[in-house]
């Protein structure tokens, strides 16, 4: 009587989790690895956090004059009476900025993500979960915070709390509708929604990394062209 010997599978073990700063490093310069360890370990918190915070302090470091000198001219631009001594709005404005940065930071994240969530998940169908796209929308926003760290010192340089590194940057004179619009294409904005379209293809590797760019980048597109209606 012969017997069947029954074998299972070989069954890869995903990759580990590496730590928070591996994580950054990767992100960087190798991506697809570390959305491969996500896929697996979607954990997001401390990545949000650290993002929150590095935002915080891109506002936090520039001196409450700077800020001072900014309320001046909005109130004139608004015709509005200006005091002689405009130190505690400076303070106000450079502290409030902060945590509201913290704040709206957790917020977006939250939202931002259930909105691609719903989209590739129930619209397109992929196979991919509400934490999945929060864990790598936490850590794709990484870049974003860097970015704001990188150009606090050219804010303070040029006294202007709003400065951005954006297209509209290279396409100066622009004025209305289209000036706002190219103006809040922030160009670490764009690297970071590019990062998450390159996480949703490892998350399901069925989906084209086309067809990702396009949804990440035609919705934050249709949002900042929403905005810059408000600030033409």
């Amino acid at each position: 009587m012969s017997e069947h010997l029954e074998y299972a599978p070989e069954v890869t073990p995903p990759p580990p989790l590496p730590s928070f700063p591996v994580r950054v490093v990767q992100l960087l310069a190798a991506p697809t690895r570390l959305f491969d360890a996500l896929r697996e370990r979607p954990v997001w918190f401390v990545a949000l956090l650290a993002g929150a915070l590095m935002v915080a302090a891109s506002i936090v470091v520039i001196p409450a004059d700077v800020w001072s000198e900014m309320a001046r001219a909005q109130m004139m631009e608004a015709g509005q009476e200006v005091p002689v001594d405009l130190s505690t709005m400076g303070n106000v404005y450079r502290i409030g900025g902060a945590v509201a940065g913290l704040v709206f930071w957790f917020v977006s994240a939250a939202v931002f993500s259930g909105i691609l969530a719903g989209v590739f998940a129930f619209v397109l169908g992929d196979r991919i979960s509400y934490r999945q796209m929060l864990s790598g929308y936490a850590h794709a926003s990484l870049v974003a915070a860097l970015g704001s760290l990188l150009v606090a010192p050219l804010r303070v340089i040029q006294r202007d709390p709003q400065l951005t590194l954006s297209l509209g940057t290279f396409l100066p004179g622009l004025e209305g509708y289209a000036g706002a619009f190219l103006g809040m294409l922030d160009l670490f904005g764009l690297w970071c929604y590019f990062l998450v379209a390159l996480a949703v293809t490892r998350f399901d590797p069925r989906r084209t990394l086309g067809v990702a760019v396009g949804v990440t980048l035609g919705l934050f597109l249709a949002f900042v062209a929403v905005m810059a209606i408000f600030q033409a």
